[in-house]
């Protein structure tokens, strides 16, 4: 059961920590240390709220679900259909940043060009999901092992060359703040897997919450890490013109090629574990909406299905990577925002929801909606 556990909060952290912890400094950089903190743990907050209203709702419907069939079920027809597109677009989305952020990173350290990178590490990882779920929860439990280690190694090297009058730079702007919000909240993207860790673990609340609560906890300590440490590797304004991963390493390694092998390694990791949660939960999405059997053949469609899409934009647009999070922030915030919020809601009024309620009751409810409003209107600013 410990198994399962560590295994479940690895599927959580490891989701979270990936493109979007890679892109906060991009996107925060210019507000200041002071500034981008605060905001960062707001967001944080209303993650693990909505997650907490996620999964009350899962747990009244027991494990074997996804959201597919929670909004048919609840919000009809309409709701199955917006619900279930905002999770594919989320999700290729995703991958669409990952495949460019990792073409980015292979071609920076090998020498080869971006877009075969892309195709190398998209041919890797799609044999990886084919081969089932308990390869990929065991392959991912132990990348997101050594991720921690080479965020560690990688955090102790950029301690020794941090500036902490960088610190103190930034001119926090409303637009630029109303516009980072998007891949904040994106950088806490663990929520569409929540089914899928149900399914996977069971239905005890106590315990659910738990992976939850640990499985998010331990992104924000590493995002509050890493924007020290690019804040006070790189200046507001340099950080603020960067538009991808590879760029962001070479600044932050400061010519040196010991510290760039070390940070790519590290944003390697971080990029394939968040990859690898994410094109699992998808797998299960792709499988269960379009009832494809699990026999080897139909694996191998689902697979196609899950990866030619957003392999195919990675290769049209390799420098999209702040677009991409940006994109799969509105749709992120329609999944695990106003539909959890409506569901609850309806849910509740009806008289469900016994067994397990998150605090703040409709209040609670209305202040994340309207926190989804400014999030998704940020994304198009």
């Amino acid at each position: 059961m410990l198994s399962k556990n560590l295994g479940a909060i690895s599927i959580v952290a490891g989701t979270s920590i990936g493109a979007g912890m890679l892109g906060l400094p991009m996107a925060i950089g210019s507000l200041g240390f002071v500034t981008g903190t605060l905001v960062l743990l707001f967001m944080w907050l209303i993650a693990m709220y909505v997650a907490l209203l996620l999964l009350e709702i899962n747990i009244e419907f027991g494990t074997g679900v996804n959201l597919n069939f929670m909004t048919r079920k609840i919000l009809g027809r309409p709701g199955q259909l917006l619900g279930t597109g905002s999770v594919f677009f989320l999700f290729y989305c995703l991958l669409v940043a990952y495949l460019t952020g990792m073409g980015g990173i292979i071609a920076n350290s090998t020498g080869l060009d971006a877009r075969m990178g892309t195709m190398a590490f998209a041919g890797i990882s799609a044999l990886l999901l084919f081969s089932g779920t308990n390869s990929v929860v065991t392959a991912n439990k132990y990348l997101f092992i050594a991720m921690l280690v080479g965020m560690v190694v990688s955090f102790a090297t950029l301690g020794g060359q941090l500036n902490v009058a960088n610190l103190a730079q930034g001119q926090p702007k409303a637009k630029v703040l109303i516009m980072s919000l998007p891949v904040l909240f994106t950088s806490f993207g663990y929520h569409p897997c929540i089914p899928s860790i149900v399914n996977y673990v069971g239905d005890d609340k106590k315990t659910l919450i738990r992976i939850l609560a640990v499985g998010s906890t331990i992104p924000f300590i590493c995002y509050f890490a890493w924007l020290t440490l690019a804040l006070g590797s790189a200046t507001p304004a340099q950080l603020a013109t960067m538009d991808n991963v590879d760029i962001l390493i070479n600044q932050m390694s400061g010519g040196s090629s010991w510290v760039t092998t070390i940070l790519s390694l590290f944003a390697s990791l971080a990029l394939i574990t968040s990859f690898i949660g994410v094109s699992f939960a998808l797998f299960d999405l792709v499988a269960e909406t379009f009832r494809r059997k699990d026999d080897k053949v139909s694996r191998a469609g689902t697979t196609a299905i899950v990866f030619i899409p957003p392999l195919a934009a990675s290769l049209l647009a390799p420098n999209g990577f702040i677009a991409a999070l940006a994109h799969a922030g509105a749709a992120f915030t329609i999944i695990a925002v106003f539909i959890p919020c409506v569901m609850a809601w309806k849910m509740r009024s009806a008289g469900q929801n016994q067994a397990y309620r998150v605090f703040g009751g409709k209040a609670a409810i209305a202040v994340s909606f309207l926190c989804g409003l400014v999030i998704v209107s940020a994304s198009y600013m």
